[in-house]
């Protein structure tokens, strides 16, 4: 599958930024408070490698399962737990970089665009890269405010490609909506997790950054 790409589109969560200990955290301590019990780990992660749960809020809602329980309280306490205030810190700081600057350096030396499309709203997006400083590394970022049907429907990674005028790009995910949202879009997909899915499958980004370089 190893091709000449004339860039690559990346997912945010879970292959640029580990985001275990903060979206992931979020969804099971949001659940957990809803339901009055420990949430498990593997509870969370159940539900976020179904299809349609790429967004964390409607990851959350739909592991509490509670029609009587409005989707908006949910997501505000989501928020509150992810984002933080002036009293206490958010979880949005617990998300360490799993591809680093220098290493996305040499991805867009080689491959010239980089891009991405993320399910996160954009500010939080935005907030990962002013962070980390990764400022000027990507050409592209299409988020949450900027489509109608996020993934698993190709329309985010559809508005990367327009934008960007690729002609032969490739994604890479770690979900199963990510995989089918590729599929739809006619881009190969390389797939980071378990599931035996997407054009390539690895098991770590680190496997995924040897192979592209």
């Amino acid at each position: 599958m190893k091709s000449n790409f004339d860039g690559i589109i990346f997912d945010m969560d879970g292959i640029l930024v580990d985001v275990s200990k903060s979206y992931r955290e979020a969804i099971r301590l949001t659940s957990s408070y809803f339901l009055n019990r420990e949430v498990k780990k593997e509870e969370v992660d159940n539900i976020k490698n179904k299809i349609g749960m790429n967004n964390d809020w409607d990851a959350t809602y739909a592991l509490i399962n509670k029609p009587s329980i409005a989707y908006e309280k949910v997501k505000s306490y989501f928020q509150k737990i992810y984002l933080g205030n002036s009293k206490r810190k958010g979880l949005i700081d617990n998300e360490p970089v799993l591809i680093s600057k220098a290493i996305l350096k040499q991805l867009k030396e080689k491959y010239k665009k980089l891009a991405i499309a993320t399910g996160r709203p954009r500010k939080e997006a935005q907030y990962v890269i002013e962070k980390n400083k990764l400022q000027g590394l990507f050409d592209c970022i299409v988020a949450m405010e900027d489509i109608i049907n996020g993934k698993p429907e190709p329309d985010m990674l559809l508005a990367v490609i327009e934008k960007m005028e690729f002609k032969n790009t490739i994604y890479v995910g770690d979900s199963p909506s990510d995989v089918i949202s590729a599929k739809k879009a006619r881009i190969p997909c390389i797939y980071v997790g378990k599931q035996k899915i997407g054009s390539k499958r690895f098991s770590s980004v680190l496997q995924v950054i040897k192979y592209l370089l």
